[in-house]
């Protein structure tokens, strides 16, 4: 009875892994320049780099790169640029490349890293900081903001994206910031109020003070240009 449940058990092994390598190397992509990019709309991007090997192997040239955005005459937006590649058996591995496009003269659209006066006032003051923020414009004066909570709960308290307050916001010309619309996907709600927002291009400085959930937890909040 033993001999046969090993014999059974070595036909079952060698079924699964027919058609695989005894040994299965996976490739590995190597980004050039930064990760977190910038580009200005109407400008051809060009792709900093790549490369690519498998076991030693150079591979460069079997990358498949998807995109949607448009590198020879980019529109204002945040785009991902996806490398990947696939060894024999199937298994693939990739890498991820992040470029934020805007007009030549906004100086809003970036990279912001919240700041550490930064706080939740819920009854008593928390603050916090060091958190990273997207800010896209799209042309017109309004725009894309990927954390209106300044991180709390998607980066400080780890939930991941879908606690982030997604939001867009209207910047005047005199650096007033006005709330269009915001969800938080996670729990399906949004803001409740709006006060003192405030953009300084020059200082590279957002602020603004939001209202979340019915308990009243105001979150003040000023975000940095990286």
């Amino acid at each position: 009875m033993a001999l046969l449940l090993t014999l059974a058990g070595l036909a079952s092994c060698s079924k699964d892994t027919e058609g695989l390598t005894s040994i299965t190397y996976y490739p590995v992509i190597e980004l050039d320049g930064p990760v977190y990019d910038q580009a200005v709309a109407g400008v051809p991007f060009t792709d900093p780099g790549y490369s690519a090997t498998l076991d030693g192997e150079d591979i460069t040239d079997q990358v498949k790169v998807v995109t949607d955005m448009d590198m020879a005459n980019p529109a204002p937006g945040y785009y991902t640029i996806s490398y990947q590649a696939v060894n024999a058996d199937g298994f693939a591995a990739g890498a991820t490349r992040y470029v934020l496009v805007s007009d030549a003269d906004d100086k809003v659209s970036g990279y912001y890293t919240t700041s550490p006066d930064s706080y939740l006032d819920s009854g008593k003051e928390t603050y916090y900081g060091g958190y990273s923020i997207i800010v896209v414009g799209n042309g017109d004066g309004k725009y894309a903001v990927s954390d209106l909570l300044g991180g709390w709960y998607s980066q400080r308290a780890g939930y991941g994206d879908s606690y982030a307050m997604q939001g867009e916001v209207a910047i005047s010309d005199d650096g007033t910031v006005n709330l269009i619309d915001s969800y938080v996907p996670g729990w399906g709600d949004t803001a409740e109020s709006w006060a003192d927002g405030v953009c300084d291009p020059e200082a590279g400085t957002i602020s603004w003070v939001v209202e979340y959930t019915t308990y009243g937890y105001f979150f003040h909040v000023t975000i940095v240009k990286n």
